[in-house]
């Protein structure tokens, strides 16, 4: 069985790879670059990094 994990800011399906933000209190999942961004944005996160690289473009 697979677990359905919603986006921490929409409710959306964050899918195989989430947007994952890091805080010292939590570990938050987003379905998109989007979400993460309007999240940090409204909860004043200054240095977020996000932990997978993998959904962010590649450099040749």
């Amino acid at each position: 069985m697979s677990e359905n994990r919603a986006c921490d800011l929409c409710g959306l399906d964050v899918g195989a790879k989430p947007f994952l933000l890091h805080t010292p209190d939590k570990q938050y999942q987003f379905c998109c670059e989007g979400c993460r961004g309007i999240y940090e944005m409204l909860h004043d996160i200054k240095e977020a990094t996000p932990d997978n690289n993998d959904n962010q473009p590649k450099s040749s």
